[in-house]
């Protein structure tokens, strides 16, 4: 009886301490659950969401190697080797309000060649139901989708720099769509006449005033886009016909005109004063193709020429050694003519460009 008393309070004891210290346990808290980064779709590839918001977000860019050799085609200046290295990051904001896609993109760009060192914002802009406010190129050049796809397209230049803007597009859903805006203008030059020896391309009391129409179908597209310069008290304007002859061949014209272009009033007596016509003269054209040659190359080129005298023209070629790696040589001749200046300029340059 004693052994089996004792066996009966050892057991309650036990049971006594065991529940004592299951009490005192430390019972470790739920770990709080991971929000993991989701891809967002509405937008195309690219974007995800930013984590607690429901606002999409893209980043882009480039870093990019030209080397230039042979004759500036800009200036027939004697180039011998020339490198220039840009690094680009873009950054693409968007969700959906009731009004529509609500976008805010920003563009930086840091560059550097043997002369200079620079970064700044390319682009930073606001969009909203057809409305955009911000900095970027100008419409008289985005809205017809610049020139060709070559490096040096501007030779004969068709557009003025990147400037303030507020603008507003109408799409009206098949291939029909309209730009109205206003433009600050931007940059300035010497006019090499006392007693305003310095002018601006800036809008001044009164900004720039541009618009534009637009028709796009499967063949190609013919647009429009004229400004009104309140500075220089003129007017420029051009128009653009592309087509698209099938998936591998396609080409596009492209011509300009200008109002009261004075040369004699220009810069050091050498260009005009009108910000929606920096080409010399009262008009110019500009033309080119590009054929694709396998999945991986392209062949593009380019001629253009204005009425003061010069002709310029480009060839390269497109090659994606891998996805998002580009190789890009190309070939360019200027025939000066007017007041640029005489002679002859042949040169080229070598274009390494990785996307992502």
């Amino acid at each position: 009886m004693t052994l089996k008393l004792l066996l009966l309070g050892s057991a309650a004891a036990l049971t006594v301490v065991t529940g004592a210290r299951a009490a005192d346990a430390i019972v470790a808290a739920e770990p709080e659950p991971l929000e993991y980064v989701r891809v967002c779709d509405a937008f195309g590839a690219g974007f995800f969401y930013i984590p607690g918001t429901e606002t999409c977000l893209k980043i882009s860019g480039y870093v990019r190697s030209d080397s230039s050799f042979g004759d500036d085609p800009y200036s027939g200046e004697d180039l011998g080797w020339d490198g220039f290295a840009r690094g680009t990051i873009r950054l693409d904001a968007r969700n959906e309000t009731e009004y529509g896609t609500l976008r805010s993109f920003i563009e930086l760009r840091s560059q550097a060649s043997a002369d200079d060192e620079s970064t700044y914002i390319n682009s930073a802009y606001i969009e909203l139901a057809g409305f955009r406010a911000g900095y970027d190129d100008s419409r008289f050049d985005t809205w017809l989708n610049s020139a060709g796809n070559i490096i040096n397209d501007d030779v004969i230049d068709y557009t003025g720099d990147r400037t303030n803007q507020v603008s507003y597009v109408y799409e009206a859903g098949n291939g029909f769509s309209a730009l109205i805006g206003l433009e600050e203008g931007s940059g300035d030059y010497d006019t090499g006449f006392a007693p305003v020896p310095t002018a601006s391309y800036s809008g001044g009391d009164a900004p720039h005033i541009i618009g534009g129409v637009k028709y796009e179908q499967e063949w190609g597209g013919i647009a429009a886009v004229g400004g009104y310069d309140t500075y220089a008290d003129a007017f420029g304007g051009k128009i653009r016909v592309d087509v698209e002859f099938n998936d591998a061949f396609s080409v596009f014209v492209m011509g300009g005109y200008q109002s009261d272009w004075d040369n004699d009033n220009g810069p050091g007596g050498s260009r005009q004063l009108n910000y929606y016509g920096p080409w010399y003269g009262d008009w110019a054209a500009w033309g080119g193709f590009s054929a694709t040659l396998s999945d991986k190359a392209s062949l593009n080129g380019q001629l253009a020429y204005e009425e003061d005298g010069t002709l310029a023209a480009a060839l390269n070629v497109e090659y994606a050694v891998v996805p998002g790696l580009m190789v890009q040589p190309e070939l360019n001749y200027t025939d000066f003519g007017g007041e640029r200046g005489s002679g002859e300029a042949f040169g080229g340059i070598l274009r390494v460009q990785r996307n992502f």
